[in-house]
């Protein structure tokens, strides 16, 4: 475990360097910031409780980026305007890189409007109900 955190500080020298920025966040037990180095941006936060805690942060200022978990890549929901909420649990971090929000690109062949050539919808009239005779 020490190990990769090593491995993880070494590829990103975001957490030696930097800036340095505390965030809000809705629960005390809480501490969250984000590190900032060129284009290297980390979201850290850490619960200082002995128990699980949940916690919302104001990220809109990083609103259509995919937050990436460090320890293990994995992609989190991206980050809109509501308070983005995390339940970590006691003593339990994460560590999220923050990439940069990729340009949109237009589509090199654009998806023709098959809307056009669709035939009109019409329900299907329903079923006649069929009575069953009782059996003697």
């Amino acid at each position: 475990w020490t190990r990769k955190m090593i491995q993880i500080r070494k590829r990103h020298p975001v957490f030696g360097t930097g800036q340095f920025t505390e965030l809000h966040a809705s629960n005390p037990s809480v501490l969250a910031f984000v590190r900032e180095y060129g284009n290297d941006r980390m979201l850290c936060v850490n619960n200082l409780s002995r128990f699980p805690q949940p916690v919302e942060l104001d990220l809109r200022r990083f609103e259509g980026v995919t937050p990436i978990e460090c320890t293990g890549g994995v992609h989190f929901p991206p980050i809109g305007e509501l308070p983005y909420l995390l339940t970590l649990p006691g003593h339990g971090f994460y560590w999220f890189q923050l990439p940069p929000v990729p340009e949109e690109q237009p589509l090199a062949n654009p998806v023709a409007d098959v809307t056009a050539t669709l035939p009109e919808f019409a329900p299907a009239a329903p079923a006649p109900v069929q009575q069953s005779t009782p059996r003697p």
